[in-house]
């Protein structure tokens, strides 16, 4: 599918050939990150296993070259690796006490944990786009719009906060509103210019298969197939003058086939999701709302997060809570952070944050609670310019 889409792409753009001797010079850069993350001294329950050290490094490339006629034209390859709880693989994860199939958009589970997973590899991305005055459209491996389109609470941490994490030391983290149904699935998106500082999209992925690192799509804890996925979504962006109040605001709505699965699912999975963010001089406050049907009739997964964040002594500092419920793998949590993060160099990022989740599954309740430390390490390593 991937290989057709390529070739599919690469004759789309030959019109656009006689344009490039007199467009700008073609720019390609590389760029790593580092992540780990270290959880020690936790306060669980005896169900919880912690797990006191994870990480995870990107390698994200991008090419661009910009045309005469001012269309852009890029591409992007980003791999990715980490070691994330081995219960939790891709946000996937089975609770125990309440046997049955995973929810199609949560792909969680109230059956038998399955086998630990090691460390993880994964293309995240691998797309063509061509931005210009009609829009923008990518086509390859590449997240749905409703997840590219999302805005929500601030936060101090990026890889172990509790809505959408990366990595989860006490596989506790049920909270999901970044609305992503397909994760890296082949697709093909479209986006509108940006006007009044509004902006819509649309995306459409044939087969949802992806083995992503944040959103498992072929899971084993048997969550049905996805097929013919539609995404749409909206992003404003505006910045008032008075008062002096910055707006970032989404919503969201995606369907799909549903395939075979254990339970006799719906015929299709429906979502629906918003957020909004607002940015006052010296303080930020956002929220995100997401609900799902799951691909099961009375199996409908919920998540919300509130937060605030704002900049002291050129340290970010952020408080979050949220909560979810999953009623087909009989799970709900609630959970609280206050963290705090700051740049030591300009490669160097330290975060330090106290988090207290608690857990209620069919086969009792599970909490975990204590300090998390975040550091991330980054670096513009590669930079070339040619014609």
């Amino acid at each position: 599918m991937f290989k057709i889409s390529m070739i599919v792409a690469v004759s789309a753009s030959l019109p656009v050939l006689p344009a490039l001797a007199q467009s700008s010079p073609l720019e390609y850069k590389s760029s790593l990150e580092a992540v780990t993350v270290i959880a020690p001294g936790q306060d669980t329950d005896r169900a919880t296993d912690t797990e006191e050290l994870l990480y995870e490094f990107s390698l994200d490339n991008r090419v661009e070259k910009v045309l005469s006629n001012g269309a852009q034209i890029s591409g992007r390859l980003t791999l990715r690796g980490q070691r994330d709880h081995p219960l939790r693989p891709g946000f996937d994860g089975a609770f125990g006490g309440a046997p049955g199939p995973a929810g199609a958009y949560s792909g969680l589970s109230g059956g038998l944990p399955g086998d630990e997973t090691g460390a993880r590899g994964s293309l995240e991305a691998a797309y063509i786009e061509v931005d210009g005055g009609y829009g923008e459209v990518r086509l390859g491996r590449d997240r749905g719009v409703a997840a590219r389109f999302h805005e929500g609470a601030p936060s101090a941490l990026t890889h172990a906060r509790l809505d959408s994490p990366y990595l989860d030391p006490n596989g506790l983290k049920i909270i999901r509103t970044n609305h992503d149904l397909t994760g890296p699935s082949a697709k093909i998106s479209y986006a509108t210019p940006r006007i009044l500082g509004l902006r819509a999209a649309a995306s459409y992925t044939p087969d949802a298969d992806a083995r992503g690192l944040d959103r498992n799509v072929s899971s084993s804890f048997g969550q049905p197939d996805l097929e013919n996925a539609f995404e749409f979504a909206a992003n404003l962006s505006r910045r008032l003058r008075s008062p002096d109040l910055r707006i970032d605001a989404s919503l969201g709505w995606s369907t799909a086939e549903v395939g075979s699965a254990v339970g006799a699912p719906k015929d299709s999975v429906e979502t629906w999701s918003v957020g909004t963010q607002l940015e006052f001089p010296l303080l930020t406050v956002g929220g995100s709302w997401l609900s799902s049907d799951n691909g099961f009739q009375g199996g409908d997964y919920t998540a919300w997060e509130i937060g605030t964040g704002f900049e002291w002594s050129e340290t970010d500092i952020s408080l979050n809570y949220g909560e979810a419920e999953d009623e087909l793998a009989v799970l709900s949590s609630e959970a609280i952070s206050l963290a705090a993060a700051r740049d030591i160099t300009d490669s160097l990022r330290l975060a330090l944050a106290y988090q207290d989740e608690t857990l209620e599954t069919a086969a009792g309740n599970r909490s975990g609670a204590g300090f998390v430390v975040e550091i991330t390490l980054s670096s513009d390593f590669l930079e070339i310019t040619t014609n």
